[in-house]
């Protein structure tokens, strides 16, 4: 009877570790955005010039095949003309993406970008958007590669820390 239970333990076991092989969870992503001035009053309809600094972060869990089991994701977009429900494609002349992977082994940086991105709503504290945009990223070796999908509406929260880092001309 010991042996049939312990048998059927490592059998449960084994399954569980064969399912969490190909198991990945991505966290919640956080939105924030800079600009040197908000546009002024009335403004909303006509081009606006940046650079507006759009950035979104994300961490991920994952138990995939790579050189590490967890990273932090910094998606940047660098927007120069816009108009609000104007959907601008990414890469573009008005859209400059950046995008790092950080974990404990080598870090990604962004190779190819692939969508595009549309600012609903714009208020001097946020922006709501609506971002559908493939990453291709690489290690600096080219020995790991990966995707990142960014999907579905985000919330860009004023923040005085990007004005400071990003901003500028």
């Amino acid at each position: 009877m010991r042996h049939l239970i312990n048998l059927t333990l490592a059998v449960i076991l084994a399954t569980f570790a064969s399912a969490c092989s190909n198991y990945s969870h991505v966290g919640p992503s956080t939105g924030t955005f800079a600009r040197p001035a908000p546009p002024p009053l009335g403004a909303a309809s006509q081009p606006q010039t940046g650079p507006l600094v759009l950035k979104i972060r994300r961490h991920l869990d994952t138990i995939l095949k790579g050189p590490d089991n967890e990273e932090d994701q910094i998606l940047t977009l660098k927007i120069r003309d816009f108009r609000p429900n104007q959907k601008l494609l990414v890469p573009s002349d008005d859209v400059t993406p950046d995008f790092v992977a950080t974990r404990f082994g080598p870090s990604s940086k962004g190779q190819a970008y692939d969508g595009y991105l549309i600012l609903k709503k714009i208020t001097p504290a946020k922006i709501e958007a609506y971002v559908h945009i493939d990453v291709t990223a690489n290690t600096p070796s080219g020995s790991y590669n990966q995707t990142a999908r960014y999907r579905g509406k985000v919330t860009f929260i004023h923040s005085t820390e990007d004005d400071k880092d990003d901003a500028s001309p």
